[in-house]
């Protein structure tokens, strides 16, 4: 046993972990901007070599150029340099809702309730009778912002497919026909 250099540290072809072949080895001992022939003669797999270039693309967090080489000869390999992946953190602001807009997406909100409802349990509803209904229900909330507020909803879910508009009808769908 003897100490070793870096240098000549570095000059050994490491193996490594388990049954790795003296390719595996080479190509994870490249360094960035070196190349590699894998001559058909070395290769004796199944599959071409580009599986095992991603395996070690993956475990070993290195990038790699791969190609056949014309007429079937073999593969070139070319070691790149490495993405790095900066991870920065980012500052959400939350938004300030005011009270106001807070009673009127609670609003917003119970009104798509009632109107789920109604149209679940009567199945095909006309829009003026559920509008109705919806400024009879919200009785203490202004006749107007309810009646905006229920045009917007059925809106969206038309547009979002989860109801169907017809002759100022709107039922649910049997099925999503926007798939």
């Amino acid at each position: 046993m003897r100490k070793l250099s870096p240098g000549e540290f570095e000059q050994l072809p490491i193996k490594g972990k388990g049954r790795s072949s003296h390719v595996f080895t080479s190509l994870v001992n490249l360094k960035e901007g070196e190349a590699l022939l894998i001559e058909r003669k070395d290769w004796n797999r199944k599959a071409g070599p580009s599986t095992l270039i991603r395996y070690i693309e993956k475990k070993h967090q290195m990038r790699f150029l791969c190609g056949a080489i014309e007429g079937g000869k073999g593969w070139a390999v070319k070691r790149v340099e490495a993405e790095k992946k900066e991870i920065q953190k980012v500052k959400v602001k939350t938004p300030v809702i005011d009270e106001a807009e807070k009673e009127n997406l609670q609003l917003k909100s119970e009104l798509v309730m009632f109107y789920l409802s109604r149209i679940a349990f009567t199945k095909i509803e006309r829009i003026e009778d559920t509008l109705k209904a919806a400024v009879l229900h919200f009785w203490k909330e202004d006749k107007k912002l309810v009646q905006s507020f229920f045009h917007e909803i059925i809106k969206s879910l038309q547009e979002q497919g989860h109801i169907v508009i017809e002759n100022d009808k709107t039922y649910i769908p049997l099925r999503n026909s926007k798939i």
